[in-house]
Order: C-alpha cells, then sequence, then structure tokens
C-alpha cells in the first residue's frame, strides 16, 4: 500500500499538478480550505501532510502545528515562496514541520523531500489515528 499524502493549498491548479506528480506513487488526496483538510484528515489520517504557508483563511504553520498534535506519527511539509528558513526554525527545530520547500519547487525537489519522509516513516506505524484527546 503506498503513502497517503494530504496537500492543502488554495491554489487549484498547483493542487492538480501535485496530484498528477505524485499520484502514481502515492494516495494523494487535495483540500483548498483548512476546514476541506480537517475533514479529510478527520475521515483518513495521512501519512504526509503538505502545506502552503500562504492560505485564505490561515497559514501554513498554524495548520501544522494542530496536524502535529493531532496527528503526530505525521511527516509535515511547509511550501512557500515568501518565507526563508529563518522565519521558520522554531517549527523546523520543535519537530512541527519536518521539511521546507521553497516555491516554485521541481518535480526532482518534491520527489527527494516525499523520499526523506517515506525514509523517516518506515521505522514508525502509519499514522492511522489522531492523538486521542480524551473524548
Amino acid at each position: 500500500m503506498s503513502r497517503s499524502i494530504l496537500y492543502l493549498d488554495d491554489e487549484p491548479r498547483q493542487l492538480e499538478l501535485f496530484a498528477e506528480m505524485f499520484r502514481p506513487d502515492y494516495d494523494v488526496r487535495t483540500a483548498t480550505t483548512v476546514v476541506a483538510a480537517r475533514r479529510l484528515l478527520a475521515d483518513r489520517p495521512a501519512d504526509i501532510i503538505v502545506s502552503d504557508q500562504r492560505l485564505t483563511e490561515s497559514n501554513g504553520k498554524q495548520f501544522l502545528r494542530a496536524c502535529a498534535q493531532d496527528y503526530p506519527a505525521s511527516y509535515r511539509i511547509l511550501l512557500t515562496g515568501a518565507a526563508r528558513v529563518g522565519d521558520v526554525l522554531p517549527e523546523l527545530a520543535g519537530g512541527v514541520i519536518h521539511a521546507f520547500v521553497s516555491k516554485p519547487w521541481t518535480e526532482e525537489e518534491m520527489r527527494h523531500v516525499l523520499e526523506r519522509a517515506d525514509a523517516h516513516l518506515k521505522p514508525h506505524a502509519r499514522s492511522r489515528r489522531p492523538r486521542d484527546k480524551g473524548k
């Protein structure tokens, strides 16, 4: 079974391109809003969560911070065209974000990041369930 990826971006064309490139090798689901992404994750958690930094109603760091709490076994990737590594250093150091990718990215760059994610996830169980919040 292939790894699952949830990709959040408010630009539908970016989602389409990503899905076209990686759907043969991964179970790719996409969302254009944080609400839709949360619904998809609640229905079926993803092994890899990719988020653009600039979102209409939020930002990628906030979304991935919530994902780190709710789905700690996931591998989280932030995409951005504006921020620099220094802007996300606390999130990288704290394990909120595992990888940072500058836009525009190439297919080769993204494949390399996804291979790193796969290597990171191999020793860990797949993120089947969210962390129990005492519900």
